[in-house]
């Protein structure tokens, strides 16, 4: 437009001067024709005047070819930078589309990861839950063995009192026996068999104490392995715990990991979309560039015509303006958003494209952000993970721990049922030594005398009823009777066999 009123606002070039022109040319012409001779001082004074008008005019055409000229120059530089900027913005798009697809290897691969960890973790806790079912087995079975060991006790306590009032009352009870019956044995050798028998027994006392002590030594062992089974199980128990507090933890910051995810792929996919915009106002901002480099081939066409035709070049240079104007609009309305709207100019234009630009640089500045928090949740992960590995190896401690537990709990079974066979023996021995005393008081006609009183009155009784027989002996047929029945019925009832006595 400024062009187009320079070219009117210069004189000798409206309308009204090529009217006059032509108006001179056609009186010039008649007049020739009339009057030649008269007029050819007059002729050659317009002529001068119109070919120095038609030099101006050649000279002020010639200095406008050169201004458009040179700016068809500034545009092709313009198109040029317009070109690198708009291969720089599709450099920036593929290195932004690398980046996101690099981001979302990276979140698959933190997604396998986190599944994993949910794995391991659900693995970990039926784990827990195992041992703590076990746990509460092992201590169940330790209370019972408790109680069993403590009723072993009371029972093995009450046997060994027993035991000893048996063995004191029978040792008094053969002594005085002894004594009673050896004072009228009329030969020494009768009495070797009670003699060597009693020895037999005094052994075989001597062995059965030294079993007492030996089982009161297990059974003191046995209480000490179940203080320390119980101490194990009580650490058992408290790094159970711990290790619920760290899975408790673990499942905290696993939920963090899952809900910064959740956000960086809310980032992502809005990166996505501007990247979308972008690529798609880079391509629209490509076909117009396409579209105004053709229009700058047919400008450099119709320059060339310029030289032939002035009028031409006018119409064009409108043209070329006009153009220029909707390339600049449609440039405009390509930049544009609802929310920002650019002018037609070229330093709106250029403003716009420096925003874009620092918009693409804020997303590089995001995504290096994003890549240092990708790297802060892989030292996260490693860090789980080295603490998933010492949560196995405490785990498969206690499970050795466990095993140790097992095996001496079956030690303790074993040394348990061998003090019960121990205690049935002692049983039987006084079953033995009862049956014995009550067959003893049928011989001797005392069995409802030792129905109602006890076991050491009823040896009291015997006693006072075989001295009393022995006192009222009178024969030696009578005199013979007790030894026959000391060798015939107490000893081998007194003293059991080698095969009966257990080992």
């Amino acid at each position: 437009q400024r062009y187009a009123e320079s070219m009117s606002s210069t004189p000798g070039n409206t309308e009204e001067d090529w009217n006059i022109f032509q108006v001179l040319i056609d009186s010039a012409e008649s007049d020739r024709m009339t009057s030649e001779e008269s007029n050819v001082h007059e002729m050659a004074t317009t002529l001068r005047s119109e070919l120095a008008a038609l030099q101006y005019k050649r000279d002020r055409l010639l200095n406008e070819l050169q201004e458009t000229k040179g700016l068809l120059r500034t545009r092709d530089q313009r198109a040029l930078e317009l070109q690198v900027e708009t291969e720089q913005l599709k450099e920036q798009a593929a290195r932004q589309n690398a980046i996101i697809a690099s981001l979302r290897s990276r979140i698959q691969e933190l997604e396998e990861k986190e599944r994993h960890l949910v794995s391991t973790q659900s693995r970990n806790e039926m784990a827990l839950q195992t041992l703590q079912r076990e746990s509460r087995y092992q201590e169940e079975r330790a209370k019972e063995l408790d109680r069993k060991v403590s009723r072993l006790e009371l029972e093995c306590h009450n046997e060994e009192q027993n035991k000893e009032c048996a063995r004191k009352t029978m040792h008094d009870f053969v002594r005085r026996l002894g004594s009673t019956l050896g004072s009228d044995v009329p030969d020494a050798a009768a009495g070797e068999p009670l003699i060597m028998k009693t020895h037999d027994l005094m052994q075989e006392n001597s062995r059965l104490r030294t079993k007492t002590c030996a089982l009161t030594e297990n059974l003191s062992s046995v209480e000490i392995e179940l203080r320390s089974c119980r101490e194990l199980l009580d650490r058992a128990l408290s790094e159970k715990e711990h290790l619920q507090r760290q899975c408790t933890t673990h499942q905290m910051e696993i939920d963090k990991l899952k809900q910064e995810k959740e956000h960086l792929e809310m980032q992502a996919r809005v990166t996505e979309r501007d990247l979308g915009d972008l690529r798609e106002k880079l391509a629209f901002c490509n076909r117009s560039l396409g579209s105004a480099t053709g229009d700058i081939a047919a400008h450099e066409a119709t320059i060339c015509t310029l030289k032939d035709d002035l009028k031409q070049k006018d119409e064009k240079s409108q043209r070329l303006q006009n153009e220029h104007r909707h390339l600049l609009e449609s440039l405009a309305i390509s930049l544009s958003t609802p929310a920002h709207f650019v002018e037609s100019q070229e330093s709106c234009i250029k403003e716009r494209i420096r925003d874009l630009l620092h918009d693409v640089k804020e997303k590089c500045m995001q995504v290096e952000t994003y890549r240092e928090k990708i790297a802060c949740l892989n030292q996260q992960l490693n860090r789980q993970n080295e603490t998933q590995e010492q949560i196995n190896d405490r785990i498969r401690n206690l499970e050795e721990e466990k095993c140790h537990i097992e095996s001496r709990l079956h030690k303790t079974e074993s040394e348990l049922s061998a003090c019960e066979l121990a205690n049935e023996n002692l049983k039987r021995d006084k079953t033995i030594f009862v049956a014995f005393l009550d067959r003893l008081a049928k011989s001797l006609n005392m069995e409802e005398i030792s129905k109602e009183v006890g076991l050491d009155l009823q040896s009291e009784s015997l006693l006072c009823r075989a001295e009393q027989l022995s006192r009222l002996e009178s024969d030696k047929l009578i005199d013979k009777l007790p030894i026959v029945i000391l060798t015939v019925i107490i000893i081998p009832v007194l003293i059991p066999s080698p095969a009966n006595v257990s080992p």
